[in-house]
């Protein structure tokens, strides 16, 4: 058949990716017929995140995907996070929190409406006959798992465990860090209609255990969790999405197509929620592969080019993903909590977010993280915010060390001098005539990965942390480490 247009075309799962594909496909091919599978026990979920400019891209295609009731949508440009009881409020800029179901219901609907596309409310547990296949069935998908050595499936779980909850109240958009003793619980929360809001936790495994909430029932933990956020919740319920605690587990696959059957969306690669972009991914894979296929008359060079483009985009995401996943995970091991700057390590997370660049675009919200740096308020930026290391009193800190034998020296202007041992853990005891900490910066990975060693150590250690790279950092990158409470100082040897 190579050579001949796709005809017809099975859709498997209802979701965003596959509903988009039908939608665009009836738009751009109409004389080719498609089969929408949908499982029938689809549950009520909570609620998704789209940005503005997502949204109006999807307008201008689709019109009518996003004419949806004020009751099932809402929107935002702050967050607000709270830790210790302070409220610590920055920018979140054109963000929309949208009823999941409605949103399904809505694209499942328009695409249903062309007289070329049959939707079929089943589960499909044996591939359909078809020209091209779709499994857009999520993350978890049967069809794909069934040739997970053909498509190269891998799925890697993290450390967290987190529980998805909804609760009949309008929250603020917010991250809660509640201290609870053995660590934090963390909570993802936004307004996705008029009376409902999403309800993320998560946690580390040993404070969950350490809480008496892993293994509890689903209907206990809810109980449970109303109880401990009782106060931010206003009294209200949560009410569980997800089959009790467990870990985000990042899919990938080493090829998105077999033959002509092709993955899209969580079915393809999954990113941690904290991203906030799952839904916007999938989205744009379904219309990515519809035109594709619009573009090719052989359906396998239609799908070589839809993975040709997607692939670069997902794992660039991916990458994004796994820095805020361990950014995360970092801090639901206990990482110390330091108001603004925490806020500031949440929103630099992503390599994008440098310290000019939060700057333009969130300038109160900096100010008053580089002050609490600082203890006044100040114009400084964070490189340039004075520091006393020992006997050494620093007016920068992108300074020079002099290493030697395992430690590091260094050199005041006044001819003081400040000793530091490079480690690569916290000390379990002082240590008697060291002034500060040498923890040498990671090799692989994004920000977060590169200083992960410094900041674990900084959150146990009561010495100044020096970060040691192998050569000088810009100055935008060790703004945003300082800034973050990566660090307190970078050292170049």
């Amino acid at each position: 058949m190579s050579g001949t247009p796709v005809r017809t075309v099975a859709v498997v799962g209802g979701g965003p990716a596959g509903a988009f594909c039908a939608l665009e496909l009836a738009r751009l091919l109409p004389d080719t017929a498609v089969d929408l599978y949908d499982r029938e026990d689809r549950g009520p979920g909570a609620g998704i995140v789209l940005t503005h400019e997502f949204a109006e891209r999807i307008r201008a295609v689709h019109p009518e995907v996003l004419r949806l009731p004020e009751s099932a949508y809402a929107t935002w440009d702050e967050t607000i996070t709270m830790i210790d009881g302070e409220r610590i409020p920055s920018g979140a800029f054109g963000m929309s929190g949208i009823s999941r179901q409605v949103f399904h219901a809505q694209v499942r609907a328009l695409a249903a409406r062309s007289p070329r596309v049959r939707l079929i409310r089943r589960t499909v547990t044996e591939p359909p006959r078809a020209d091209l296949v779709v499994l857009a069935d999520g993350a978890g998908s049967e069809l794909r798992r069934e040739r997970a050595d053909r498509f190269g499936t891998s799925v890697s779980p993290g450390r967290t465990r987190y529980l998805w909850m909804s609760t009949p109240s309008v929250l603020e958009p917010c991250f809660l860090l509640k201290d609870m003793g053995p660590g934090p619980l963390v909570v993802h929360a936004y307004p996705h209609a008029a009376g409902e809001s999403t309800f993320i936790v998560e946690a580390d495994p040993d404070t969950l255990s350490a809480l008496g909430l892993l293994g509890l029932p689903v209907a206990e933990s809810e109980l449970r969790l109303a109880e401990l956020f009782r106060d931010e919740l206003g009294g209200a319920p949560l009410a569980a999405r997800t089959a009790g605690w467990q870990p985000f587990r990042t899919v990938a696959n080493r090829r998105w197509s077999d033959g002509r059957t092709v993955l899209a969306g969580d079915a393809a690669h999954t990113v941690h929620f904290s991203t906030g972009s799952g839904t916007m991914l999938a989205i744009d894979d379904a219309l990515s592969l519809a035109r594709c296929v619009a573009a090719h008359d052989d359906p396998l060079q239609a799908v070589a080019a839809y993975e040709s483009i997607r692939r670069p985009v997902a794992e660039q995401m991916r990458t994004e993903a796994a820095e805020s996943t361990a950014w995360f995970e970092q801090l639901c091991r206990g990482e110390r909590l330091e108001g603004h700057q925490t806020v500031f390590a949440l929103r630099s997370r992503r390599e994008a977010n440098t310290f000019s660049r939060l700057r333009e675009r969130d300038p109160e919200f900096v100010a008053r993280t580089v002050a609490r740096l600082a203890g006044h308020p100040t114009d400084a930026e964070p490189v340039d915010v004075p520091l006393t290391v020992g006997q050494v009193r620093l007016d920068h800190r992108l300074v020079d060390v002099e290493r030697r034998d395992g430690r590091c020296v260094l050199h005041g202007a006044d001819g003081a001098r400040a000793v530091g041992l490079v480690v690569d853990r916290a000390p379990e005891l002082p240590l008697e005539g060291i002034d500060f900490l040498a923890v040498r910066a990671g090799s692989e990975g994004g920000r977060v990965s590169r200083s992960a060693p410094a900041a674990r150590i900084r959150g146990k250690a009561a010495l100044p942390i020096a970060l040691l790279v192998d050569e000088q950092l810009p100055r935008d990158e060790a703004n945003t480490l300082i800034a973050a409470a990566r660090t307190d100082l970078v050292a170049v040897p």
